[in-house]
């Protein structure tokens, strides 16, 4: 019979690299040299007793420094960034608050569910995978690129929003806060269908 690690001792554990606010099952296999499948029983009794949270599947959260939501979320999908509805709001350009996370990744689209958040996840090509910057552990898109992510995958690729929709959205953003050269820029590396729904929406100008 495998003897249980106390739960003091595993508090000790986390204590003691409480630098690191997630730990995937490998982490904690590698750290602890305790095998996964004793592992897995032994962290579902630390959820049940509250010791410690499930982040998400196999990823747990250091009680003494716990992560944020965004950090949380470029563990579920890697790679991944910060992009969409969310990185505007974040940037104070969308007026609309949103709780759901939204994210570009070159993996599947993959939506993830919490008591507290929603982790939506939308795939676009490894040649679109760039535009964002680096804060701690999380990525998020410039707002250009969050813009330009939005327009493409809403309307253009997935097609679940209608221009008006699109426009409706634009419509509560501050698009002077934007750097348009940068915007034009950026643009030239999306699809024609996308720059000319920058135009339509009176965002850009046609150039001459």
């Amino acid at each position: 019979m495998v003897k249980k690690v106390k739960v003091d001792e595993w508090l000790s554990f986390f204590k003691k690299h409480r630098e690191k606010k997630l730990f995937s099952l490998s982490d904690l296999v590698q750290l602890t040299g305790i095998s996964k499948s004793v592992l897995s029983v032994e962290l579902t009794r630390l959820i049940k007793v509250k010791v410690i949270n499930r982040a998400a599947q196999v990823w747990y959260e250091n009680p003494f420094n716990a992560p944020s939501n965004e950090e949380v979320s470029m563990v579920i999908r890697y790679p991944a960034y910060i992009s969409m509805e969310y990185a505007l709001s974040k940037h104070g350009i969308l007026s609309q608050s949103t709780y759901t996370l939204t994210l570009i990744t070159t993996k599947l689209p993959y939506i993830y569910k919490t008591k507290q958040t929603i982790y939506e996840y939308h795939q676009i090509g490894k040649s679109l995978f760039w535009g964002y910057k680096k804060e701690g552990t999380v990525l998020t898109a410039e707002v250009e690129k969050a813009l330009l992510d939005l327009i493409y995958i809403r309307h253009i690729k997935n097609k679940e929003l209608s221009f008006d929709g699109i426009a409706s959205l634009t419509d509560d953003m501050s698009i002077d806060e934007l750097y348009l050269e940068k915007l034009r820029k950026y643009s030239k590396k999306f699809s024609p269908k996308t720059r000319e729904a920058l135009y339509q929406l009176n965002i850009l100008k046609k150039e001459k």
